[in-house]
């Protein structure tokens, strides 16, 4: 794997020594990783250690993810600086005919991210681990989920002090023998869909603060933790069980933050905690596979032989499906996008040549070789489900989840507001950002506040506003929209961005008209 040139040139220029010192001066950075964490969800009954904090940091109530909101693309997105499109990682399964002509990969699979760097890069940037350990830095990343492997997979710069765990499998293999000799392997668990997955989430929070963290403490550790994303969802947001989810998750981070007043270093670690994208409750599933197929457009999910051009290969994630037309067929691409606005369940399209009605992949950041073709985001409405629920509805093409359970990857606002709270000597306290940012600037921003300047390869800002000293920067927003005519009816979509320094942030988009401000 090879690093960017200026990278390189810069690891030259600072002795390992120099860098080394630089390190132990700059103070520990921590990310916690909430899985699926809604910012309406951090309210001192369920989450009183995160509320805690953020009143002594600053909270991002502006905060986004990068768009498609879901697991792998912004898990990427937050170790990489960089969007979907640069990255090379726009949907959490993606069609990669060059590695399985089939079926769809997963991106955090083990072999398919060892086949991708193999022929090519499965990810296209370097991650912040592998930039900090070439400048003499140490980290930790422990995750329960295989989402973890994406931040730190490589051997460059490797030792057993600069492990990753991810599932409770280790990058190097021999940390294991480490990890199971001091917290035993990680606990089975029950259908996690259906039971709080506290066990497996306090299992890696362990392998952090009693094993990774045994000794000293690494210049950056990352902690993902599966919850409350598995509870919401089996069962939705705002749920009886759910909300257990919250209180285990606050539960780790009270473990965290205590190992760290033990080791005396919590007057100088700065503390993240972020989540990937927020959740919206699943209104209705539709098997947008099979309502295509009924029109005779040949489609699948996969296939026993490698399809033919002509053929589409349609990856269905919840919130979202992505169009793969074999041989960028342009009529049949148009046909399929013709069909889907007549639709009831489309809710944004976007296609790589500009289709009428469409915005393009740029818009949406996904533009890049690995994207696909043609992507819908599905209807979602702020109606509330049920009394006592927060709002957010949306349909889903997802066939193992239905009614009231839980479903992101949209582009509705609660699908597309995240949290991000940061607490430490390098940022403000007491502070509420209103200013946009999103998941791609916590790298830049880690960078800064360890000493280190933007890597070139990062699309992300660093979030100066936040920082002490720091003044907030002009924002800008902008309502795009799109139509065409269809069968005689008018099709409309709309798409709402702010714009910060350069940067775009995606704060919702829809079928039919703008809401009214």
């Amino acid at each position: 794997m090879r690093f960017p040139l200026a990278l390189v040139a810069l690891c030259l220029a600072l002795p390992f020594a120099a860098r080394a010192a630089r390190a132990a001066a700059a103070g520990p950075v921590v990310i916690v990783v909430m899985d699926g964490l809604r910012p309406d969800s951090v309210v001192e009954a369920d989450m009183p250690n995160l509320t805690r904090l953020a009143r002594a940091g600053t909270f991002f109530s502006n905060h986004h993810p990068v768009y498609p909101s879901t697991t792998e693309v912004n898990g990427t997105a937050l170790a990489t600086g960089a969007r979907p499109g640069h990255s090379g990682v726009v949907a959490n399964v993606e069609y990669r005919p060059e590695l399985d002509p089939l079926f769809p990969l997963a991106m955090e699979d083990e072999w398919a991210a060892w086949a991708g760097d193999r022929t090519a890069r499965w990810i296209a940037g370097p991650t912040l681990p592998l930039i900090l350990r070439a400048q003499g830095f140490r980290t930790g990343i422990a995750g329960t989920k295989g989402v973890a492997m994406l931040w730190d997979r490589g051997w460059e710069n490797r030792s057993v002090d600069s492990p990753t765990v991810y599932g409770g499998a280790t990058i190097p293999g021999a940390f294991k023998d480490r990890l199971v000799a001091s917290l035993g392997p990680i606990p089975i668990v029950p259908d996690r869909r259906y039971f709080v997955n506290a066990r497996q989430d306090r299992w890696t929070t362990e392998s952090l603060t009693k094993v990774i963290w045994a000794g000293n403490l690494p210049s950056l550790s990352v902690l993902w933790l599966s919850e409350p994303d598995y509870s919401q969802h089996g069962t939705g947001p705002g749920s009886p069980q759910s909300r257990a989810a919250l209180k285990s998750s606050d539960d780790n981070l009270g473990l965290l933050l205590a190992a760290l007043d033990a080791s005396g270093q919590r007057d100088r670690t700065n503390v993240m905690v972020v989540s990937d994208h927020g959740f919206s409750t699943i209104v209705q599933t539709v098997d947008v596979l099979a309502d295509i197929s009924q029109q005779g457009i040949p489609v699948g999910g996969g296939f026993l032989q490698k399809p033919d051009p002509g053929t589409v290969v349609a990856v269905t994630l919840g919130g979202l499906v992505n169009f793969y037309v074999i041989g960028r067929d342009r009529a049949l691409t148009e046909r399929l996008v013709r069909f889907l606005q007549t639709t009831a369940y489309a809710g944004v399209l976007f296609t790589r040549e500009k289709n009428p009605g469409t915005f393009g992949l740029t818009d949406a950041g996904m533009e890049g070789p690995e994207g696909p073709d043609v992507v819908m985001a599905m209807r979602w409405s702020a109606d509330v489900p049920g009394p006592g629920l927060p709002p957010g509805l949306v349909t889903n093409s997802s066939t193992s989840y239905g009614p009231r359970q839980g479903m992101h990857g949209s582009l509705s606002r609660y699908d597309m507001n995240n949290t991000l709270i940061a607490a430490g000597p390098a940022f403000r306290t007491g502070f509420r950002s209103e200013t946009p940012s999103a998941n791609s600037d916590v790298a830049p921003t880690v960078l800064r506040v360890l000493g280190l300047p933007m890597a070139a390869a990062m699309d992300g800002r660093v979030l100066e506003e936040a920082l002490v000293g720091g003044a907030a920067p002009k924002v800008e927003t902008e309502t795009m929209q799109a139509t065409a005519t269809v069968g005689g009816r008018t099709w409309r979509q709309y798409l709402k961005v702010s714009r910060v320094d350069g940067r775009t942030y995606y704060l919702e988009g829809n079928a039919g008209p703008p809401p009214v401000p």
